[in-house]
C-alpha cells in the first residue's frame, strides 16, 4: 500500500502578489483548470493508492478542504501545522500519523506545488519499488534539460544491484548541490550524472522512522511530543505548544543528506517547479513576440514580457521589453526580468511597509465557502459572498456596522432576531448593527450574495458569535 503525503505548507514568496500568505501558490491555478494542489492529489486517484494525507498550515485548512471537495476527493487526513517549520517536521508528523493508522504503508512524499506532464512514468514504477522502499529511502531525480540555477541537484553514484527483485535503474547518491551558479549547472548538464531534486520521496513507514530517529533524534523526539493528534471537524490538530518549540529544517538537510539508506531513481519527467515568475515564463507557450499573457492583456511593440492580470482588469503595454507585470487584486507588480532573483527582498520590504498586501488575497476562505472584497473605503466595504450548498454562517452580531445583503443567485434563509426571511435572486434585506442574524443556503447550488457594510469600524474582528456549526 502506498500512502501519498501531500506537503502543502509552502509560502510562494517568489510569485507575490499572485501568491500571498493567506493563499500561497499551491492553491493557485497557474497552468490549467485545477490548482497545483488539486493536480497533485489527482495524480494518485487512478494509481491504487490510499487516499492522500495532506499536511498544511492551519490558516489554509478551509481552502484545502474546499479544493479537495471540488475534485470529489476525500483525504485520509488533513493535518494542520500551527506554524510553518519546513518539510522535515511535516514529513515526520506524517510518518507518526501513518504509524498509528497505516503502519504497513509506504509513504510517497510529494510537494503540492509542482507541475508534472507525464507522471505516469513515475506511477508505473511505484508498485515495483514498493518492496525496495521497505528498506530504503528512494528519491526521484529529474533528468535535466537545461542548466537550471534555481533547482537543487543530486549526483548519481554507483548502480544499486537489485535485478533479482525485478527492479533496475536505482543508484546510490554521491551528494547534493543546492542552486548552483550558471557555470556549475552547465558542467552538471554536460556530465550527465546530475539530476534535479524533485523533492519526491518513497519510503516505507518503518524505515523512514528508523532513519529519522537515527540521524535526527532530538528533532524526532520534539515532533513526537507534538503529535498528540486530535480531531477538529474534518481536520487533525497537533499540540500547538510543543510544535511552536520545534526548530524547523528541510527534509533534505535533516535526513536525506545523512542517510546511508538513500537511493536515487532518475526519471525523464516533464517536471516543473512553478515557484517563480522566471519558471512560469519558461513553462508556458508564448506569442510571436515572446510575450506570455495570463489573463487579459493587449501588447503593442512589446517583447519578452510576462503579463498576468485577474479577470476584472485589463493590462495594456506599449514599447515594453523583458518585464514582468502582474495585476492581482489590490496590487500591481512591475519588475525587470533580470531582477527576479531579488524578489524575496522586495517581498520582505512589502511585508514591513504594507503587511496587508503581503498577507491577504482578495478571496478569503471559510468553512461555509468564501468571500472577496470588491471595494472599500471610509466607513464602507462591499463583499461578494459564495455560500456552499446547505451551509450556513454563525448566528452573530456586529457592534459597529450594519449590513445590507442582496441575493444574486440561489435560495437562502435569513434570520434577523426572531424573524426568518426566505430570499432568492434579486431580493435583499437590511440588518442593523447589534441585531442577531444568520444566513443559510437552502438551495441545491452555491448561493451568491453581495454584502454592503457601513459603519465606523469594519474589521473582521467585529463579530460576536452566539452559535456556530464549526466551533469557532
Amino acid at each position: 500500500m502506498i500512502l501519498p503525503v501531500l506537503l502543502a505548507g509552502g509560502g510562494g514568496t517568489r510569485l507575490w502578489p499572485l501568491s500571498r500568505q493567506d493563499r500561497p501558490k499551491q492553491f493557485l491555478r497557474l497552468n490549467g483548470e485545477h490548482s497545483l494542489l488539486q493536480q497533485t492529489a489527482l495524480r494518485f486517484r487512478q494509481q491504487g493508492c490510499l487516499a492522500p494525507l495532506v499536511i498544511c498550515s492551519a490558516d489554509h485548512r478551509f481552502m484545502v478542504a474546499q479544493q479537495l471537495l471540488e475534485i470529489d476527493m476525500r483525504a485520509s487526513a488533513i493535518i494542520l501545522e500551527p506554524a510553518g517549520k519546513n518539510t522535515a517536521p511535516a514529513a515526520a508528523l506524517a510518518a507518526l500519523w501513518a504509524q498509528q493508522h497505516q503502519p504497513d504503508a509506504s509513504l510517497f512524499f510529494a510537494p503540492a506545488d509542482h507541475a508534472i506532464a507525464n507522471f505516469e512514468l513515475l506511477s508505473d514504477k511505484l508498485s515495483e519499488l514498493d518492496a525496495i522502499a521497505r528498506q530504503h529511502l528512494i528519491l526521484f531525480g529529474i533528468t535535466p534539460t537545461e542548466p537550471q540555477t534555481g533547482f537543487g541537484y543530486i549526483q548519481q553514484g554507483s548502480s544499486y544491484g537489485c535485478a533479482e527483485q525485478g527492479v533496475e535503474g536505482l543508484f546510490k547518491v554521491v551528494g547534493f548541490t543546492e542552486k548552483p551558479d550558471r557555470a556549475t549547472a552547465e558542467y552538471y548538464l554536460e556530465q550527465g550524472q546530475y539530476y534535479w531534486n524533485s523533492g519526491m520521496l518513497l519510503a516505507g513507514c518503518g524505515v523512514f522512522i528508523e532513519q529519522f530517529q537515527k540521524h535526527r533524534p532530538m528533532l524526532w523526539a520534539h515532533v513526537r511530543s507534538a503529535a498528540k493528534f486530535s480531531n477538529d471537524l474534518d481536520f487533525t490538530r497537533v499540540d500547538e505548544s510543543a510544535w511552536q518549540q520545534l526548530e524547523g529544517d528541510s527534509l533534505d538537510y535533516a535526513l536525506l543528506e545523512r542517510s546511508e539508506q538513500l537511493l536515487l531513481c532518475p526519471l525523464p519527467l516533464q517536471w516543473f517547479d512553478l515557484g517563480s515568475f522566471a519558471q512560469l515564463y519558461q513553462y508556458h507557450s508564448r506569442d510571436q513576440d515572446e510575450n506570455l499573457v495570463l489573463g487579459s492583456a493587449v501588447c503593442a511593440y512589446s517583447q519578452g514580457n510576462l503579463i498576468a492580470a485577474d479577470e476584472q482588469h485589463l493590462v495594456a503595454t506599449l514599447g515594453i521589453k523583458d518585464t514582468v507585470i502582474v495585476h492581482s487584486g489590490d496590487t500591481i507588480l512591475v519588475a525587470a526580468k533580470d531582477h527576479l532573483d531579488k524578489m524575496p527582498k522586495l517581498v520582505a520590504k512589502v511585508a514591513a511597509e504594507h503587511p496587508q498586501q503581503r498577507r491577504y488575497h482578495r478571496q478569503t476562505f471559510r468553512p461555509w465557502g468564501h468571500y472577496e472584497v470588491l471595494n472599500e473605503g471610509a466607513q464602507y466595504k462591499v463583499k461578494r459572498i459564495v455560500l456552499q450548498t446547505q451551509a450556513r454562517l454563525s448566528l452573530q452580531a456586529h457592534q459597529h456596522r450594519s449590513e445590507h445583503w442582496v441575493v444574486v443567485s440561489g435560495e437562502v434563509l435569513v434570520q434577523v432576531e426572531q424573524q426568518v426571511h426566505r430570499l432568492s435572486g434579486g431580493q435583499s434585506i437590511y440588518i442593523q448593527a447589534q441585531q442577531r442574524h444568520r444566513l443559510t443556503n437552502v438551495g441545491n447550488k452555491a448561493a451568491i450574495i453581495i454584502e454592503v457594510q457601513s459603519g465606523d469600524y469594519l474589521g473582521e474582528d467585529d463579530i460576536i458569535r452566539f452559535d456556530d456549526d464549526y466551533g469557532r
